[in-house]
């Protein structure tokens, strides 16, 4: 084992189990997501939003299961790349090297889309006049951003893990306790109709084409992988977070959707798509300006914390590449004084407000957020499709195979994963979300084609790659 933390170079054995969970919470970011994914959402769907996000959380639980059981097996930083390799052996390179490198995508993209873009999104629809304004302030905004949440991540990971955990935990009592108020103050208004598709009149196209929405909802909870080289006892203590965590964000996610939509109105939610920030114009109406204004503190920091989580995430994954001399030059395998390595958290940080600055100026930083999320997504649900055929292959080599949790729940997840990444592209989104789909092509293409680049150049490089675990 110690020759193992030598090569690992992490700080091995630092994290409990609840600052592991604290990374998957801190990703999610459940109030940020009340506030970007239910308008888009409810936009779409009405009040038929909850039901879309039932369906997703069951699809994303299935996720989970597989993620579950594959960190009984795997602890690496590798993440999805030493599943895939565990799974199909010397067979499976071209999928570890696809999962590893597109997950750095989906990490990337999830940082400045979602935590980054996102924030400085919700802050201009609070103040419209400030966008009015100064339609320029969302720049200095995400670069001040990025540049502390990448303090925070050069510092070490139970420093900003500590941060994370403490404000995500207080953020979900918060959430559960308004949500249920907010059911209380609806009375007779309580329904069984945001479970339904009634709102669509019963369309499950709609319903479907919303699902790429509806499990973003949820993305970033096994984000817990990532930090399992750092997790004591991360074969035990991954999956035990991961477990917990499902049942924390399914939760607060779902009963806030039922929350705002039967205290506002089922009949009215897609009006509630076009108020400017409608869940802070629900939370001032029905429990008041104070209750709102934590509300939006909570926002900011969720978006915040979720900048931490992700870029910790994006960090990891490039760094077992680099550890390997893939892809990354080895001045990014220095670990500096808090077990870090901190020049590519420097790299990240940087590479990380190019992009949210060029996607922001093309597109404005909502639209910006959106496209990116819609980008990364198609990664992140072939992979976990990947790895769900993997179980079944790798338990079945063992002699350990069992039908429902190996092969009938992941084989049925990939199914559904497949289906969503069709309606990524058909029918896709108006222009330019539709664009999203082709920008991940276009990656796709990139891995390809790097890919055979180290097998005809450097193929001793592809045999260690997704080796790696504790």
């Amino acid at each position: 084992m110690d020759n193992l933390d030598s090569k690992s170079g992490l700080a091995t054995h630092t994290l409990s189990m609840w600052q592991a969970l604290a990374q998957g919470l801190g990703t999610n970011g459940p109030a940020a997501v009340t506030a970007l994914f239910f308008v888009g959402i409810a936009g779409a769907v009405g009040s038929s939003m909850t039901l879309v996000i039932v369906l997703a959380f069951i699809i994303y639980c299935g996720m989970t299961l597989v993620t579950y059981e594959w960190s009984k097996e795997v602890a690496s930083a590798y993440s999805w790349a030493a599943f895939h390799r565990k799974a199909f052996g010397d067979r499976g390179k071209f999928l570890s090297f696809y999962g590893g490198i597109s997950y750095y995508y989906y990490y990337l993209l999830g940082y400045t889309g979602f935590a980054m873009l996102g924030l400085t999104a919700f802050l201009y629809a609070l103040d419209p006049s400030l966008a009015a304004a100064y339609p320029w302030i969302w720049i200095p905004l995400t670069i001040i951003i990025i540049g502390e949440t990448t303090v925070l991540n050069f510092f070490g990971v139970k420093l900003s893990l500590k941060y994370v955990l403490y404000t995500g935990l207080a953020e979900f009592i918060f959430l559960i306790g308004t949500s249920i108020a907010l059911i209380v103050i609806a009375g007779p208004h309580n329904s069984y109709v945001p479970f339904t598709a009634a709102a669509v009149h019963f369309n499950y196209t709609d319903i479907a084409i919303e699902m790429i929405l509806g499990i973003a909802t949820f993305g970033g909870l096994n984000s817990v992988v990532p930090v399992a080289e750092e997790t004591k006892n991360p074969k035990k203590n991954i999956p035990l977070a991961l477990g917990i965590l499902a049942g924390l964000i399914g939760a607060v996610i779902i009963i806030s959707s039922y929350a705002q939509s039967v205290v506002y109105g089922v009949t009215n939610m897609f009006q509630y798509a076009n108020l400017s920030d409608p869940g802070i114009y629900v939370y001032t109406k029905y429990l008041g300006l104070a209750v709102a204004a934590v509300f939006v503190l909570f926002i900011i920091n969720s978006f915040n914390s979720s900048g931490v989580a992700f870029e910790t995430s994006t960090v990891r994954t490039s760094y077992a590449y680099a550890r390997d001399k893939i892809l990354f030059p080895k001045v990014f395998t220095s670990i500096n004084k808090h077990k870090v390595p901190g020049n590519l958290v420097i790299f990240t940080g940087l590479l990380s407000i190019t992009i949210a600055i060029v996607s922001g100026l093309i597109l404005g930083p909502l639209t910006a957020s959106l496209f990116l999320i819609i980008s990364n997504s198609i990664f992140s649900f072939s992979n976990h499709a990947i790895a769900g055929i993997g179980l079944g292959v790798c338990h079945r080599r063992k002699g350990t195979l069992r039908i429902i949790q190996h092969l009938i729940i992941p084989w049925a997840v990939a199914i559904a994963l497949v289906v969503a990444i069709v309606y990524v592209v058909y029918p896709a989104p108006a222009p330019p979300l539709n664009y999203a789909s082709y920008i991940s092509g276009i990656y796709f293409v990139f891995i390809i084609v790097l890919y055979f680049y180290y097998r005809a150049k450097k193929p001793d490089m592809l045999e260690e790659v997704g080796k790696f675990t504790l």
